[in-house]
């Protein structure tokens, strides 16, 4: 799976390919992962801190398109959601 990440409003854009087969596991992985305490104390600072393979974008490859199969917003707990086609994902999975 490939999923695009804006990283803290634009400040940098990324391809994430997490350590998951199918979009059924990576929700699990994020509902199970991702919440407050981790994307505040660690995801924060670092989002490769999230597992998997990580691709800095140029700024001029960041739109979403069919080659991505969802979409990540990440910055605090409060602004931190999973898209994957109409479903989103929040942390805590609220």
């Amino acid at each position: 799976m490939r999923i695009l990440v804006d990283e803290e409003y634009g400040f940098r854009n990324w391809i994430w390919i997490p350590d998951v087969e199918n979009e059924d596991q990576l929700v699990e992985w994020w509902r199970s992962t991702m919440t407050a305490e981790y994307v505040d104390e660690f995801v924060f600072y670092d989002i490769t801190e999230m597992e998997g393979e990580w691709e800095e974008l140029d700024a001029f490859d960041c739109r979403m398109d069919e080659s991505y199969d969802g979409f990540a917003a990440i910055h605090t707990s409060e602004n931190t959601h999973l898209r994957l086609g109409e479903d989103t994902y929040p942390v805590d999975g609220d």
